[in-house]
């Protein structure tokens, strides 16, 4: 082999090499993104690969950051300041924020049926409680339905029941409508079933369903009061009845 080809093999051995470094990099990033840019991309780059990521991944939000700041950099905008230090963007590519839609599904619980359901507590617990203060034979007569069992499963039912119906009642953000005759069907079984709950828990009486002094219910509905203001302002939630 003369001395010509001898010298040719490594410089295209390395020129390959350059090649395929260059194919796993970014879009332009060694040439026209600006010397602060390209070293936080590089540092992105070795963060990415940190993680659990996909390969596809990586390389899709690499190309997009790469393509971002190509078109932002002119205006003299940095890596730093479109998006943060290196390990808080990594934290958003590897855990992204929910959509408000993804927060209301995933919040659905909370907000509407844990809301509603202490709401309709707070309610039973201030009428027995004031109810028990005043000694009406009314409180005697409905010794079952002012237990606290009875209460606690009443309004849990009936939160399920106001998520449910609220769900049906308020305009469709996906474009689906629900037809006028379901939505008074709901209303209607909704309204039947929370009845024979609460018909059926005051048959309970004795110790499975005690009955609390009006005082006990009264601070009882103090104390969920503040729990649902708390929730509220918490969770932002604006589809309760009050």
């Amino acid at each position: 082999m003369s001395e010509s080809e001898t010298s040719k093999t490594p410089r295209n051995a390395a020129a390959g090499a350059k090649q395929a470094q260059a194919a796993e990099r970014p879009v332009h990033e060694a040439t026209e993104l600006t010397k602060r840019n390209a070293e936080y991309m590089r540092q992105m780059r070795k963060s990415l690969d940190a993680t659990a990521l996909s390969g596809e991944k990586k390389t899709a939000v690499l190309n997009e950051m790469t393509s971002t700041l190509l078109a932002e950099q002119g205006r003299g905008t940095t890596a730093r300041q479109l998006y943060g230090t290196v390990q808080e963007r990594t934290e958003e590519i590897v855990n992204p924020k929910k959509t408000p839609v993804e927060r209301q599904k995933a919040n659905y619980w909370v907000t509407t049926a844990l809301d509603n359901g202490l709401m309709l507590f707070m309610i039973f617990c201030l009428m027995y409680g004031i109810m028990g203060f005043i000694g009406t034979n009314a409180t005697k007569n409905s010794a079952g339905a002012n237990g606290i069992t009875a209460i606690l499963i009443t309004s849990a039912i009936g939160g399920l029941g106001v998520a449910k119906l609220f769900e049906y009642l308020m305009p469709a953000k996906d474009g689906k409508k629900v037809s006028l005759w379901k939505k008074i069907a709901w209303s209607v079984l909704a309204i039947i079933v929370w009845m024979l709950v609460f018909t059926t828990m005051s048959m309970i009486q004795g110790p499975l369903n005690p009955v609390l002094p009006g005082i006990a219910y009264l601070i009882i509905a103090v104390v969920v009061f503040f729990a649902r203001m708390w929730l509220k302002r918490r969770f932002n939630i604006t589809t309760s009845m009050f």
